[in-house]
């Protein structure tokens, strides 16, 4: 099929979603399929060996804020099975929906608790990737934990915030952007790393003023009237803090002198500009300094107080009944009254299940090499998914970031493959925290980590690290790092390939999870992937 005759079908089966089932139903089926206007999936990462920022994703299609769950019609699955592969935040909503609508629901579930990729680390908690094992050497308390998959939820992701009032699920701050974090480049600045503050400052400061200089020399007059002249003179002085000449030399903005090191300051002394040569001789720093402009970065973004895995145990415990954990999937089929699983039990008894339908929501990774009876489509698209290959490692340490630097949460950005070191939301003011020495989007840099032991990428990472924090090494400790390439039952971070066929049935099996939805990597996106499915299923009955 041609990617316009693709297209055409996809926007037919909307078509007919809308009959059945209302508009609302379409729209939340055009959001997981990511076509409505021009949406595209979207993921939060690069394969570039140093990530790029993500390009912003669309805004959602108007009206998918008022796409709610429960607008599919009542009782439409009484007395109709449906088996629910994964239990991850798809599958779970997949399941708590369809239950109220009179679908009897089964979840198999491969490991032994319920979330997936939602997964917060603690004090004697395991992470057994497919060659290695390590555990975690946290002390024990509320406020030390690593989120290791998961981590932000944006404003606007209305269902799964619509889910934690539901289940009443404690939300608070993450800072996803902190002016007084640093900024890391290897090839400029000496090598130094800057403080977020003064390269935004520094960086408006000089566009303005190469703007009002264009003005002042009539080079817009073709473009500007006198009084526009005047008035963007005027707030470009605002916005670059431009002298009255429309020069810059510095602002009280960017600091200053000795801020980046408590007991060093010079305060009422203003910083000695950055200058534009080499703001703009590394493209890491305008790609740095956009990244909380895209529309999935903007604050406000939340997480859940204590940890995210607070959304999956809380999903769990209302499909708990539903669920069989450690039940591995060996065969999917198609029958000619509906579908046929076999699993084996956690004592590897093999165990054959008919339902009307399957909605699959197991990474492709994983999947790929379950036998199955899938259309030739369906099974190509499946063999050549691509994953990211994102690596995250935390340690304990005494709070050094907020005593010895004054930074409080938010992310630290370097060119070196760790990418990106994060600082705790929460716990302000205690002696130790954790601290996130690596997050690596992909590519190369995931990789690279992924193929070594977890005693080799801390060590990496912490002499990484060292470069922005020269205390890294003396002060964080107990380092746990996981290479989702290397996780069993998922193989992979979150998808990357532009999904067609799996947005279609296959006979009475339907695909799920935040791989086919507008928002890869998300955990919104794992939701609207399962009202999706939903809307394929009801569809079907």
């Amino acid at each position: 099929m041609t990617a316009q005759n693709n297209k055409i079908a996809r926007r037919d089966f909307l078509t007919s979603i809308g009959k059945a089932v209302g508009g609302s139903a379409m729209l939340r089926a055009m959001a997981a399929m990511g076509i409505a206007s021009g949406a595209s999936a979207c993921g939060s990462s690069s394969a570039a060996s140093v990530p790029a920022a993500p390009p912003p994703p669309p805004p959602p299609p108007s009206g998918i804020a008022q796409a709610r769950p429960g607008d599919w019609p009542a009782n439409v699955g009484s007395g109709r099975s449906v088996l629910i592969l994964g239990a991850g935040i798809s599958g779970m909503t997949a399941a708590w929906e369809m239950r109220k609508l009179g679908y009897t629901c089964t979840i198999l579930e491969a490991q032994a608790s319920a979330g997936g990729r939602n997964k917060t680390i603690r004090s004697g908690d395991t992470i057994d990737e497919i060659d290695s094992s390590q555990t975690c050497l946290f002390d024990v308390a509320d406020d030390l934990y690593l989120n290791a998959g998961p981590s932000r939820i944006a404003h606007h992701h209305e269902f799964l915030l619509g889910y934690c009032r539901e289940f009443g699920i404690d939300l608070e701050t993450f800072t996803n952007s902190n002016h007084g974090a640093w900024m890391h480049s290897t090839s400029t600045f000496g090598g130094q790393p800057q403080i977020a503050k003064q390269i935004f400052t520094d960086t408006r400061g000089n566009i303005a003023r190469l703007l009002a200089t264009a003005i002042n020399q009539n080079a817009l007059d073709q473009e500007l009237s006198a009084t526009d002249k005047s008035n963007i003179l005027q707030m470009l002085g605002t916005f670059g803090d431009l002298d009255t000449g429309s020069g810059y030399a510095g602002s009280s903005r960017a600091g200053f002198p000795g801020q980046m090191n408590a007991g060093s300051r010079r305060r009422g002394e203003r910083v000695t500009p950055l200058q534009l040569q080499e703001l703009i001789a590394d493209t890491f720093w305008e790609l740095r300094a956009s990244f909380s402009q895209g529309f999935e970065q903007q604050p406000t973004m939340l997480q859940p107080t204590g940890g995210m895995d607070k959304i999956a145990r809380a999903f769990e415990s209302r499909v708990l009944a539903e669920t069989v954990f450690e039940a591995q999937v060996s065969e999917i089929r198609k029958t000619a009254s509906g579908t046929r699983v076999v699993y084996s039990d956690r004592f590897g008894t093999p165990t054959t299940i008919d339902t009307d339908f399957c909605i699959v929501t197991i990474p492709a990774t994983v999947l790929a090499s379950i036998a199955n009876d899938f259309s030739a489509a369906h099974q190509a698209e499946i063999a050549g998914f691509n994953y990211t290959s994102a690596v995250r490692a935390g340690f304990q340490s005494r709070r050094f970031w907020e005593q010895d630097h004054n930074i409080y949460g938010g992310i630290s950005w370097t060119d070196q493959e760790i990418t990106q070191i994060w600082y705790p939301n929460y716990g302000f003011g205690k002696t130790d925290g954790i601290i996130l020495g690596a997050y690596i989007f992909g590519g190369v840099s995931g990789d690279n980590f992924a193929n070594l032991s977890p005693a080799q990428r801390i060590g990496s990472i912490q002499s990484q690290a060292n470069n922005v924090h020269p205390e890294f090494n003396a002060e964080a400790s107990r380092g746990i790092s996981i290479a989702w390439r290397k996780m069993p039952f998922q193989l992979g971070g979150w998808g990357t390939s532009n999904p067609a066929t799996l947005l279609t049935p296959d006979a009475n099996i339907v695909f799920a999870g935040e791989h086919l939805s507008m928002l890869q990597g998300w955990q919104e996106g794992a939701i609207l992937s399962a009202y999706h499915a939903i809307d394929q299923v009801v569809m079907l009955s």
